[in-house]
Parts: C-alpha cells; sequence; structure tokens
C-alpha cells in the first residue's frame, strides 16, 4: 500500500518524466558555455548589488559656458549613490545633470568602447571626461543617442556570442548533447 502511495506521489510531480531534468539542465548549459567545473552544492543567487551601471553626465564649466563636456561613470548599485555624490562635489551639483544610466555587463568595457569612439571622432578624451570640439555640433541629445547606440551595439556583442556558442553545440550529434 505505502508502494503505490509514493508511486502516485511521484507521477503526479510536475517533472515526473524526467526526474533529474534540473540536472540534465544544468548539464546541458555547462556543455553549452564551457564551464566544466562540477556543480558545487552552494547555489549561486542573483544579487542586485552586484549589477553594474554605466552613466553620463552633463557638466557646464561656469568659467568658460561654451565648453561641451560630459563625465562618464560606472559604479556598482550598491556605489552607485556615492560615486554620483563624489562627482557632485568635485564639479558642483548645480553644474551638472544626468544625461543617460544603464545596467552594463561591464562598466569598464562599456566605458573603453564610448572614449574609442569619440577619440575616433577627434574629440579631447582624459579619464572620465569626454570635451567636443568648439566646432562640433555635438549636445546632449546627440551624446546620448550616439551612447545608447553604442550601448545596444555593446549588448548585441554578447547576445551574438552566446547565441554563437548556442549553434555551436546544437551541431554536435544528439548522442553527444544527451546529458
Amino acid at each position: 500500500m505505502t508502494t503505490s502511495t509514493s508511486t502516485e506521489e511521484a507521477i503526479a510531480t510536475p517533472n515526473s518524466a524526467y526526474a533529474d531534468l534540473e540536472m540534465r539542465l544544468e548539464t546541458y548549459m555547462r556543455r553549452v558555455f564551457c564551464i566544466y567545473k562540477p556543480k558545487t552544492e552552494a547555489r549561486n543567487e542573483y544579487d542586485s548589488k552586484d549589477v553594474e551601471y554605466f552613466g553620463i553626465l552633463s557638466l557646464t564649466d561656469v568659467r568658460a559656458p561654451r565648453r561641451k563636456l560630459w563625465y562618464m561613470y560606472y559604479a556598482t548599485m550598491d556605489q552607485l549613490d556615492n560615486t554620483v555624490d563624489r562627482i557632485h562635489r568635485k564639479y558642483g551639483q548645480k553644474n551638472m545633470y544626468e544625461l543617460f544610466r544603464k545596467p552594463v555587463y561591464t562598466g569598464a568595457g562599456m566605458r573603453s568602447r564610448v572614449k574609442n569612439h569619440f577619440s575616433g571622432l577627434k574629440w579631447y578624451v582624459k579619464g572620465n571626461i569626454l570635451e567636443a570640439p568648439p566646432s562640433s555640433c555635438y549636445n546632449d541629445e546627440k551624446v546620448v543617442n550616439t551612447v545608447a547606440d553604442l550601448y545596444e551595439t555593446e549588448k548585441r556583442k554578447y547576445y551574438d556570442y552566446l547565441m554563437l556558442r548556442n549553434d555551436h553545440f546544437k551541431s554536435y550529434n544528439y548522442i553527444y548533447i544527451n546529458a
């Protein structure tokens, strides 16, 4: 009598046809992304404090108001307010405002992508400061649009990499895929 009850409970479970479905999916994903470390017992949960943000602030130089300046920054979620406050203390609260802030995979990578793009346009780029040439037609809106395009390109790069790895793994025979 107890055996039929346990059998009925096993059949009533959502993944009764595949009792080890979680382990099979874990093995499959590890093969797709070439992660060969064995699975540990500790679960890595998503931590929102680990998300990194990249942002652009528009600066106004009081001594030379015709200068076009922008400041780039990146920080994790828990350090974001401290970073922005430190920048505000350095350059003045009323001399700047936020133009762009998005979560990114790596803030340093996004910063280098933006710096390389604008230095290719012959802008003055030093540290986190971007300065447009005096004859440039760039304003805040054009800078935001350009950085948003670079952000989408960065996201597309990671998506393409994941899809390439997935397609490469799917090209194997079913014998190799079966976990």
